[in-house]
């Protein structure tokens, strides 16, 4: 018999593959060595993010795999700046600078 857990509701982990989250660690310890540890927690706009998370997904799409300056995955570099992002929209949303035209929302997706 086992024991009884509550976990409805609750993060499921386990649908998780750390092995494939490597290259981001990766990535943020080259950024720990090369600026200091959680230095990127200070605050990054939303666009100084986007801007850096497009430019490894252009090279990687280009079929490029590694960062010329890191010698590390551009996959990793993506993953660490969609955490990067998904952080500030969590925790800072002052670092939230995108372009918005005035008295425009967008209320239904886009047809492209």
């Amino acid at each position: 018999m086992l024991a009884t857990r509550y976990n409805i509701g609750k993060l499921n982990w386990s649908l998780v593959s750390f092995v494939a989250l490597g290259p981001m660690v990766s990535v943020l310890m080259f950024g720990a060595t090369k600026y200091s540890s959680h230095n990127w927690k200070k605050g990054l706009t939303y666009s100084s993010i986007s801007e850096s998370l497009q430019r490894h997904l252009y090279a990687f799409m280009e079929g490029e795999n590694d960062d010329p300056e890191s010698k590390l995955s551009h996959l990793g570099h993506i993953m660490c700046n969609a955490m990067f992002l998904s952080y500030m929209h969590m925790f800072k949303p002052e670092m939230d600078d995108r372009y918005t035209e005035p008295n425009s929302k967008i209320e239904k997706p886009l047809p492209f």
